[in-house]
């Protein structure tokens, strides 16, 4: 088998453009559908594009080569047309006429043309198998985008030289329809297979009809409706190709094509709104595809549904067997002389009357002034020009719910004359709508003039003057009612009236309360109200007469408190405790006061019916209540009580001094003796004197110079206090100076300078920081520290000198004290008034052989020395001890 290129013919939908001016806007082609297609034309038959020129005998194109291209989309039927061809390499020359190259395809330049030419230079060596897609359309010319014609076709050219090729083989070779008509048509199918995976290209299909072959049609899968035929006989040989090789030819046996059945349509029933008196005439257009004349066809009518033998096949019904109300229709099944085709109906034809048509009225009573108790009742009237009597009526009622004039149907009373009062609601509007029938006929529908709902006045269930009782100038009258409306509408302008001793008091118009200062004792009062709802006003109701009796006299008032020569104020247990009220009668009676005193809570029956309490029986802490009531002449009474608690008045702080003026650096007074309580006594004194708490009723402290804040609080039995602080200054301390002191042998001297008239003189083994021991100002020392004590003075002078013999042969301290104005100066200041010797030399310079003395008393002197200053250290410790135990 000679070497060739494989072709593939692929079949693909394409909708090229329409020649249609309704779809374009000239009939030139478009591009790039070749092998999509443009789907926008409706396709009644496939087209086989096929391709002359290609040189698939020759084993392929070769390279540089003119080949002359011829195309269409078989057969070969002059028309409209269009393609679009595309080719993946080589080049166009020598265009034919109505063809173009556009975007390097080919397309068509007009729609004059189904075939077309064009030369194909073929492509340089090596470039391979070429595909060619074309896609061809055959328009019927009508305008539009339907009843157009189209395929695609595709081959693959290979390159001269290739591969020896495979002959294609088809199987499953049939007729569609296997029993064809002219109204199925006629085709062929079958399977194509390749063992190369060649596509299909070049195959021939034969077609003979009738023994005779039609080469028209030769390559056509579909036979052309047109050459169809009932009682043909059709046979066809398909021999399969890849493009290269052709395959073993396939012929199957003859087929007839068989009848088409016939087609009633267009039935028509004239007349088309037939009564009574009419005849019934069927018509309709008979249709056989064939061409067939119409035998034995079957016509049939129904009444009702059911079948009307005796008029089978007739295409009239006489008037005589129809009457108003039958609904007629009428079916056929046309006949060919061979077969049936389906059975058609016409539509249901409704028979008219020719009975004159009865006319009715309708109208609404109560027609005015319709309020929500009101039954609504429609009145039908009757008229028949024929006389006929009133076979039956139909009744709706429509209702508009707020005035827009849209009408609802209330479907509850269809048919009924009368809708009930609990149906309406006020504002509403009625309409009824009535017909009528005499039988044959209905009358049409008449609406009745339309009734609106009116307002229903409201009404006064009950009516209640308050309060409830006996009545009393002192009372504010007050109108509670209830009303009810059928309309359901709130209380609006509703009018209150109310009557004195039978009069209408018009100034008190929709007042809901009376002021009681608008009654009178013995009047009689009744109120009236007249119900609105804001439209209209109902019927009133009335309470009956009530009578303002006696009052009492308004509830006293009562002030309570001191008597302060004519003014009340805080009472206290040193004045009166007096009581004051007032109150007016409502009456303008007299009123008298009565009072009743407790004390504690107990009744003081003593003091009954008095205005006060004598200050002599007021204790601070006591409550006292007083009870006033205020009578009028009838005997009627009010009351009130107030109570109050006697109040502690406070102490009054007060202290002094002393000595006065205070000497500084002498221990001072301070005295809270003058302090006082009006009505109580003192019984706690606190004192807190530079920043230093103390407590009783004088307290001695050493100040120094300077100013020092002094506090004194005082608390009496009751609880009440005074604080008073005051800042006392005080000068310099007044002391000696100049203090020295000297050791002359066993004798210790001292002198100073100054002014006083009494000096005192300290000693100790140890630094004096005081000689009056530990004052309330000092700071208790801790546990071990020694604790200083009160000093006698060794020594008093006038003068401004002192000596003595050195008790103890060690250091010893020495403190001068001033006395002014009778007062020691116990200020105590190192290098002022305090000064320190060195005694330890002392038992040196005793006389060891005084003169008639015995040498033998040197040693027991010396060691009475000895002893005395061990037993002044001892002293010393154990004072210092004592005052840290």
């Amino acid at each position: 088998m000679a070497p060739r290129r494989r072709v593939a013919v692929v079949l693909v939908l394409l909708f090229l453009v329409s020649l249609s001016h309704s779809a374009y806007s000239q009939s030139t082609g478009m591009t790039g559908k070749s092998v999509s297609g443009c789907t926008c034309h409706s396709n009644s038959g496939g087209l086989s594009p096929s391709m002359n020129g290609l040189p698939f005998g020759a084993g392929g194109y070769t390279p540089g080569a003119t080949y002359s291209l011829q195309w269409d989309g078989g057969p070969h039927v002059s028309g409209d047309g269009g393609f679009n061809l595309d080719v993946s390499a080589g080049s166009w020359t020598n265009l034919g006429a109505h063809v173009q190259i556009a975007n390097g395809e080919l397309t068509h330049s007009n729609d004059a043309a189904r075939s077309w030419t064009a030369d194909w230079v073929a492509p340089t060596t090596g470039t391979g198998d070429v595909d060619f897609t074309v896609a061809v359309l055959y328009a019927n010319g009508n305008g539009q985008n339907t009843g157009d014609t189209w395929g695609t076709g595709a081959w693959t050219l290979g390159e001269a030289g290739s591969a020896e090729n495979t002959a294609p083989v088809i199987s499953n070779v049939t007729y569609v329809p296997t029993s064809p008509t002219k109204a199925t048509g006629l085709g062929v199918s079958y399977d194509f297979h390749d063992a190369d995976g060649d596509s299909e290209q070049g195959t021939q299909i034969k077609w003979w009809r009738d023994g005779l072959q039609v080469a028209t049609i030769n390559d056509m899968h579909d036979v052309p409706n047109s050459w169809l035929g009932r009682g043909q006989q059709w046979q066809v040989e398909v021999t399969p190709s890849d493009g290269t090789e052709d395959g073993d030819a396939v012929i199957l046996n003859p087929v007839s094509i068989g009848n088409t059945p016939p087609i009633a349509r267009e039935l028509e029933v004239s007349p088309s709104d037939p009564i009574d008196t009419d005849d019934l005439v069927l018509d309709y257009d008979y249709f056989d595809l064939d061409g067939n004349t119409q035998q034995d066809t079957v016509t049939q009518w129904y009444l009702d549904g059911a079948r009307i033998p005796e008029l089978d096949d007739s295409s009239t019904v006489s008037s005589l067997w129809t009457r108003s109300g039958d609904e007629w229709q009428a079916s056929v099944k046309p006949h060919d002389g061979t077969d049936y085709g389906e059975t058609v109906w016409t539509g249901v034809i409704v028979i008219g009357s020719s009975n004159t048509q009865p006319s009715a009225t309708a109208f609404i009573s109560p027609s005015g002034n319709v309020v929500t108790t009101d039954a609504l009742q429609v009145i039908v009237g009757y008229s028949d020009p024929d006389g006929d009597e009133k076979e039956s009526t139909e009744i709706r009622w429509m209702m508009d719910n707020d005035g827009d004039g849209n009408f609802v149907q209330i479907s509850a009373y269809n048919d009924l004359n009368w809708v009930p009062p609990e149906a309406t609601t006020k504002g509403q509007t009625w309409v009824a709508e009535a017909k009528v029938s005499d039988g044959l006929m209905w009358s049409d529908w008449v609406t009745s003039s339309a009734v609106t709902i009116q307002n229903t006045p409201p009404v006064v269930t009950s009516i209640s003057m308050l309060p409830e009782g006996d009545l009393i100038t002192t009372m504010n009258l007050t109108v509670e009612w209830e009303q009810s409306d059928i309309d359901g509408d709130e209380s609006q302008n509703s009018q209150i009236r109310w009557w004195v001793d039978g009069e209408w008091k018009s100034e008190y118009d929709n007042l809901g309360t009376i002021w009681h200062g608008e009654t009178i004792r013995d009047q009689h009062w009744s109120v009236q109200v007249i119900p609105g709802d804001g439209e209209d006003l109902g019927t009133s109701m009335k309470t009956n007469a009530r009578v303002i009796q006696n009052a009492a006299p308004d509830t006293p008032e009562v002030n309570l408190g001191g008597d302060f020569s004519g003014s009340i104020g805080v009472p206290d247990s040193l004045h009166d405790l007096i009581v004051e009220a007032s109150s007016e009668d409502p009456d303008e009676e007299i009123v008298l006061f009565d009072y009743r005193w407790s004390r504690n809570g107990f009744h003081v029956p003593d003091l009954d019916g008095s205005q006060l309490v004598p200050a002599s029986r007021i204790e601070p802490g006591q409550l006292w209540t007083v009870t006033v009531s205020a009578n009028d002449p009838w005997g009627l009474s009010s009351s009130a009580s107030q109570n109050v608690t006697i109040p502690n008045l406070p102490p009054v702080a007060f202290w002094s001094t002393s000595p006065q003026p205070p000497i500084p650096g002498a221990m001072a007074s301070f005295d809270a003796s003058g302090a006082s309580d009006p009505d109580g006594e003192i019984v706690t004194w606190f004192w807190t004197i530079d920043g230093v708490g103390f407590a009783g009723q004088s307290v001695d402290v050493l100040l120094a110079a300077g100013v020092h804040t002094v506090s004194l609080t005082v608390i009496d039995d009751m609880g009440g206090s005074d604080t008073i602080e005051n800042e006392v200054i005080f000068g310099p301390v007044i002391t000696v100076s100049s203090l020295s002191a000297s050791l002359d042998g066993s004798t210790v001297h001292l002198s100073w300078t100054g002014s006083s008239s009494e000096y005192s003189v300290y000693r100790s083994t140890s630094p004096i920081t005081t000689v009056v021991g530990l004052t309330s100002m000092d700071a208790t020392p801790a546990w071990g520290e020694p604790v200083p004590l009160d000093m006698e003075p060794v020594g008093v002078t006038s003068d401004t000198t002192w000596s003595e013999t050195a008790p103890v042969a060690s250091m010893l301290y020495y403190a001068v004290t001033t006395v002014i104005d009778g007062h020691e100066v116990v200020w105590i200041a190192d290098g002022e008034n305090m000064v320190s010797v060195n005694a330890t030399a002392a038992a040196s310079s005793i006389d060891t052989d005084p003169t008639g003395s015995p040498k033998l008393l040197v040693i027991p002197v010396a060691a009475l020395l000895l002893l005395l200053g061990a037993a002044a250290i001892g002293i010393t410790l154990f004072e210092s001890r004592r005052r840290g135990a």
